[in-house]
């Protein structure tokens, strides 16, 4: 039986300390592990450089790219960009600062989308755009955690994010592959003929 005196003094203890060690505000996941975010059920796979068409003209630009499994768990068809499931998503600037992505591309059953239907799987990927000469050879990305609630003047539920907030569902840091280069095969030089020398 612990004495009386050990308690007490254990009390205040852990009081002063904070207690029992809090969760961290943005806990480190790996990439293949499953992410519950509320709204929508992720997995992260990778992340590269890779060649996408821009958004006016036939001109080919450059985007950091990370690809990831989306579900939707929600009872509503859900936008992949803005209003939907980029602005849960963020990755990490130099500066420290996180961004959403400039734009997010899906693939549902072999055809590209930008909606997820509820509980349909998308293979989904987040775009940030980059400079000719950006290499980063790492990226961090940042999933937050949706609510279903009302705000305080709208008394309609709905599923929201809040952007501000630097609590994260999972804090994710991935290499980053570089875009994979076919070069031409070389073709084998053809052997001249030698000429027949008929007989007399």
């Amino acid at each position: 039986m612990v004495p009386l005196c050990v308690v007490v003094v254990l009390v205040p203890v852990l009081w002063v300390t904070g207690g029992f060690e809090e969760r961290p505000k943005q806990p480190v996941r790996a990439a293949g592990s499953g992410l519950d975010l509320g709204l929508f059920a992720v997995t992260v796979r990778d992340a590269r450089i890779g060649l996408v068409d821009a958004a006016f003209g036939s001109k080919k630009e450059r985007f950091l790219i990370v690809r990831m499994r989306v579900v939707n768990k929600g009872k509503e068809t859900e936008p992949l960009n803005t209003g939907g499931l980029a602005d849960g998503v963020a990755a990490l600037t130099r500066a420290g600062k996180w961004v959403k992505p400039e734009q997010v591309e899906g693939v549902a059953g072999g055809a590209k989308t930008d909606v997820v239907q509820p509980g349909l799987p998308v293979e989904a990927s987040a775009m940030w755009k980059m400079g000719p000469a950006d290499a980063p050879q790492k990226l961090t990305v940042g999933l937050r955690k949706w609510t279903y609630g009302h705000g305080f003047t709208d008394s309609t539920f709905n599923w929201t994010v809040d952007r501000e907030n630097d609590r994260l569902v999972g804090r994710l840091t991935l290499a980053v592959s570089e875009p994979q280069v076919t070069r031409p095969t070389p073709r084998a030089k053809k052997r001249a003929r030698k000429p027949r020398v008929g007989r007399r």
